[in-house]
């Protein structure tokens, strides 16, 4: 008697991937690495972006340059000065005392008896005043030019008296001595440009021996 026997049944073989499959996965690799590339090309990109500096607004930066001081300037530093006194007080300078009590301008001055004319382009500056002796000695106001003097104009232009202020009329007489502890009436007169404008008047007592420094009237 035989016995039919069945053998098991065999293990189903998995199926074999087959050639578009194969395509399919290169295709989709391809494209993730196409893709993964852009990605990583756009972040480059941006991040050098990033720190490239922004453009930055230009400064101009100016120096000026002061000029340099002008030789009129120089010349009229004196008329920046303090002035010691104004007209109608009294400055002192030593044993000098003097007020100067008025100024005149005129085209024509009284010399030595006549009228003498300053001519087109000039005129006569007259400071009238009253002169102190408080010194030691005797001064001769006319002659021996005890008082050192000079007319200042707004350009710092010093301007000297004329000569011969002893034939101005209303003048002391030459070698006519101004006694310690009297007083005179004194004119001091210069001839200086028509459109000059003065501004102070400078004396100071005459000394050899030791530097003065000048007093200052204000005659503005």
């Amino acid at each position: 008697m035989s016995t039919n026997i069945t053998p098991p049944p065999m293990p189903a073989q998995p199926p074999q991937p087959g050639k578009n499959n194969h395509t399919n996965a290169y295709i989709i690799g391809g494209a993730a690495i196409i893709a993964a590339a852009i990605v990583a090309t756009g972040i480059a990109i941006s991040g050098s972006g990033d720190d490239t500096a922004e453009p930055q607004p230009t400064v101009t930066v100016t120096e000026t340059v002061e000029p340099e001081a002008a030789v009129e300037e120089d010349a009229a530093a004196a008329t920046d000065q303090n002035a010691d006194a104004k007209v109608g007080e009294e400055a002192r300078n030593g044993g000098a005392v003097v007020k100067v009590t008025k100024l005149v301008e005129a085209d024509t001055i009284t010399v030595a008896g006549a009228r003498k004319s300053a001519g087109a382009d000039a005129k006569y500056v007259t400071l009238k005043t009253v002169v102190s002796n408080e010194g030691k000695a005797g001064m001769d106001l006319t002659c021996s030019l005890p008082i050192v003097n000079a007319l200042i104009d707004d350009q710092g232009r010093r301007f000297d008296t004329i000569e011969d202020l002893y034939d101005v009329v209303g003048n002391p007489e030459c070698n006519a001595q101004l006694q310690p502890g009297f007083d005179d009436e004194m004119q001091f007169v210069y001839r200086v440009p028509k459109d000059a404008v003065v501004t102070k008047w400078e004396f100071s007592e005459y000394d050899l021996e030791n530097e003065v420094t000048p007093t200052l009237v204000d005659l503005t």
